[in-house]
């Protein structure tokens, strides 16, 4: 499984010390190179208002599309209110990266956090653990120090067979008993027990039509529009807008115009996300109350260019191929102003 991975897909450090992946196959990088961890809290976690909403709300469900590595969700974790109930559905069509998601080096030192994730993914794999062998073949480096020592241990004791049930109770309790420094812990009490995470393993747009649920916040973090636009869509966005309420909020890491051109569309009140003064990520809802940083004048004649056409999948079946061929012969019919002819003329 992994060695097939290591086909496609390189591990690389980013700017913030965190682990990263690129995939050769679409040639995009999975996480900022800026830091993994670091984009997370900057373009989704703190625009999201996770912490507020969490604050005032006694359960809150959240949509993970493109989960990866799992550095939104556990931001999310983290970062929520222990005194709500936080169900969070994750997407993501290679399980193989959602299988390394509990043992990647992401400078979140907390085992309870990792525990959990590990749980979820054993029940992903129907208690079959041999994916664990391959996870122990990974160079060290790119691996958690804590939880590559814990998979270890369970292996020699011989806790790892076929069909074996390891809940995250039991899994707790090895951990503080046998592994870990720390005899301080409360046997069964993981601090987590308010967190509730599935996965949806598949097509992003296949998965949604099928999950019955209400969103109070949405993570978009799929591969660029400019490499894959599948998820980008006005037709996925409509299906993601058919599962919110009137004060969820969208947030992405793309400020791509087409994106924002489909959402103003679909009635969101669109804005955008700043790091360091710069305008990096995207913002919606149907409360404009929760966009902080609203589009200007600039982003709005943009989007009202050719470059504002949106891509489109009717259907929910094209492949991401068709969906750019059919949006350039879209825009090579349109008598709107070309994007180059709007910013001569802008500047």
């Amino acid at each position: 499984m992994y060695n097939k991975i290591m086909e496609y897909v390189e591990y690389i450090k980013t700017d913030d010390g965190s682990i990263g992946l690129f995939d050769k196959k679409i040639g995009d990088i999975y996480h900022s190179k800026s830091g993994a961890l670091k984009e997370a809290f900057d373009k989704y976690i703190n625009p999201s208002f996770l912490k507020e909403k969490s604050s005032k709300s006694k359960e809150i469900n959240i949509l993970d599309i493109c989960s990866g590595a799992g550095y939104n969700l556990k931001s999310a974790i983290l970062t929520a209110d222990n005194n709500c109930k936080v169900n969070i559905d994750c997407l993501e069509i290679n399980s193989d990266v959602i299988n390394l998601s509990p043992f990647i080096d992401d400078l979140i030192n907390d085992v309870d956090l990792k525990i959990l994730l590990l749980s979820e993914v054993i029940k992903l794999n129907n208690y079959d653990y041999s994916f664990l062998n391959e996870v122990l073949k990974i160079d060290t480096s790119f691996l958690c120090p804590d939880m590559r020592r814990f998979i270890e241990f369970l292996f020699t004791e011989g806790y790892l067979t076929k069909g074996s049930i390891l809940n995250r109770s039991f899994l707790h309790n090895i951990y503080y008993n046998y592994v870990s420094n720390n005899t301080n812990y409360t046997p069964n009490c993981s601090k987590y027990n308010n967190i509730n995470v599935r996965y949806f393993i598949g097509d992003a747009r296949y998965s949604l039509k099928s999950i019955d649920n209400t969103y109070d916040i949405v993570f978009i973090d799929a591969f660029s529009p400019q490499k894959d636009p599948t998820l980008w869509t006005i037709d996925f966005l409509s299906l993601i807008k058919s599962k919110l309420n009137k004060n969820s909020v969208l947030v992405t890491y793309s400020k791509s115009t087409p994106l924002r051109s489909a959402l103003l569309e679909l009635g969101f009140c669109v804005g955008k996300t700043f790091i360091d003064k710069l305008d990096m990520g995207t913002v919606a809802s149907f409360d404009s109350s929760l966009i902080i940083n609203h589009l200007n004048n600039y982003d709005l004649k943009l989007i009202s260019t050719r470059s504002g056409i949106p891509f489109r999948d009717y259907d929910l079946s094209l492949s991401y191929n068709q969906i750019i061929k059919n949006r350039d012969i879209e825009m090579s019919c349109s008598d709107r102003v070309s994007m180059t002819q709007f910013l001569k003329n802008y500047y």
